[in-house]
Order: structure tokens, then sequence, then C-alpha cells
């Protein structure tokens, strides 16, 4: 059975096309458009005219693929920060529902996060370590603190790099009173995670897809991706992040494997992930290819394997 999955992200909108039977998945195709559906929303409360116009032609592009590639037995989208804390995202989502047939469903940050740690699960081989699962997003940033078997805590926080740059609005390059400001605004949210972390104490972080796939690309631009999960050297990150904080905008965009769709909010992305470590004593920093619309095609997997 082939199954589509659109991860409807504040910044990027992701098509997942797989097969998936009782003995296992095989990812055919993974796309990704430039959406914008978050873009000057988050202090006005609502998508803005311009923002839904960028998303439905990100979207109509990428049905058109799904259609040219064969269509879909189960076709899924699932909405995520910007649509779910927006005034008028239901109004959004009926369109959505209305213009291409598709089931679109708005998660709760706890759902998004349950499925980012599938996703993860299947890129990588989890042990009984406890490991750190971050996803950075646009609107919000989702922790998992877990191990190959089970969540032990998890959360969302509306602290997405789009959503970040509204309210720090960054200098080019960005200041260090602005990261200051920035680190401030951490301390006062994360108490929760830095509380869990005393607790469970994981050493290894896991990067889910987004702002990590570009700094992954960053610091091997000759690889192509053919792994879903890579190791990224701590100090290599550290030796890139400084690189990020000094660069202009203009800068970024001659970098190697810089993503045209990601220059504008790499630097807070990176401050996030080198706050994380530093602040937890992370040892050891991986990323993953695979998010939430690979947890959902583990959800559809497994549901086969126990269909009697």
């Amino acid at each position: 059975m082939v199954i589509a999955v659109f991860d409807l992200g504040t910044n990027v909108f992701n098509l997942l096309i797989a097969r998936v039977s009782k003995d296992g998945c095989n990812i055919l195709k993974v796309i990704q458009r430039g959406s914008h559906i978050g873009q000057g929303g988050f202090r006005k409360g609502y998508l803005t005219d311009e923002a839904i116009e960028s998303s439905l032609e990100a979207m109509d592009n990428l049905t058109e693929i799904l259609k040219e590639e064969g269509g879909a037995t189960i076709v899924k989208a699932f909405a995520t920060s910007a649509i779910r804390d927006s005034s008028n995202g239901e109004e959004f989502v009926l369109m959505l529902r209305d213009r291409y047939n598709i089931d679109v469903e708005i998660i709760s940050g706890e759902r998004e996060a349950e499925l980012i740690y599938k996703g993860v699960r299947e890129s990588l081989l989890l042990y009984n370590e406890k490991v750190l699962v971050l996803d950075i997003g646009g609107g919000s940033n989702e922790f998992i603190i877990a191990d190959k078997d089970k969540i032990y805590w998890k959360q969302s926080y509306p602290l997405g790099v789009i959503r970040m740059k509204e309210i720090i609005n960054p200098s080019d390059p960005i200041t260090e009173d602005e990261i200051e400001r920035y680190h401030n605004y951490l301390d006062d949210s994360l108490g929760d995670l830095v509380k869990e972390a005393s607790v469970h104490k994981p050493k290894l972080l896991v990067g889910s897809s987004g702002s990590f796939d570009t700094l992954r690309e960053l610091i091997f631009p000759g690889d192509k991706g053919d792994l879903p999960a890579m190791e990224l050297p701590i100090g290599s990150f550290h030796e890139l992040h400084r690189r990020l904080l000094c660069s202009t905008r203009e800068e970024r965009t001659k970098m190697a494997g810089m993503s045209p769709m990601r220059v504008d909010y790499m630097v807070l992305g990176s401050i996030f992930a080198e706050y994380v470590i530093k602040k937890l004593g992370i040892t050891e920093l991986y990323q993953s290819s695979y998010s939430l619309k690979e947890g959902y095609m583990s959800e559809v997997a497994l549901s086969m394997t126990n269909y009697k």
C-alpha cells in the first residue's frame, strides 16, 4: 500500500510518499516546498493573506507531484504550530480539505512530539540509554526524552525560529546583546526541560530534520544524504556555530550546503542548539532526517502488522 503524508510546517511543507506493508516501509520520495505559512503571523495571531497564498502554491505543486507519482491509498496531512496557534487556522484547514480533498488534522504539540520520536526511531538504533530528541521548527520546538521503547517526557515549546525572529528581530549579523536577550528568553522558557534533564541525564542529543538537516549539510557539504541519520561531531558543530554567529545573510547564502529556505533562520537555530548542548552537558550530537511524517508512516506499518 502506498501512503502520502504531508507535514505542514511553519516554514516548509513536506511530502513523504512511501510503500508500506506488514514487512516494513520503503520511502519512495520526499519533497519539500517553502510555504512560509507562519511568516508575519505570530504577532498578529492569524495567518496572513500572503502566507496563505504562498502555502497554496506549495500545496498545488506537491499535490501535482503526488498525482504524477500515481497517487496513494492513504493521504494524510498534519498541520502544526503556525496553523494550530492562529485564529484562522481552522478556516485554512477547511480550505485545504475542500481544495485538495485531503484529510488534514491540526495536531497538538504533544502529538507532534510523539510522531517525531517515532520517526527518529525509524532512522537510527536507539538502545536502553535515554536520549534527548529535539526538533527545531519554525513555530515550535519539540523535546522528547526517550529510549528505544518508551517516552519518559515530552514537551512542545512556542520557540520556533520564525517566531523567535519576530521577537528578537536580529541584526545582520546578530549582535552580542541580541544573543544575550535570546539566551535570557530561553532561560525563562525552558525550566521544565532543565528539570527533567537533571532527572534523566541524557548525554546524546538527536536533532530531527529542519535546522539539523542544514547543519549536517553545512558540516558535510559533500554528503549525498544516503543515510537517514549521521553523527555531527560536537567540535565541528561549535566551529560552524561560531561561523554562523559572525555571518551576514549574504555570506550565509554563499555557504556550501546552506538551504535557501533556512538562510534567514539558521543563526537562531544554531544558537538554540548550542544553548541546549551547553545547558544540559550534551556530549554527543546526531542528526536524523526523519521526523513527523516518518513517524506516521511507522504507525501505519505497525497497524498493518498488528492487524489480524
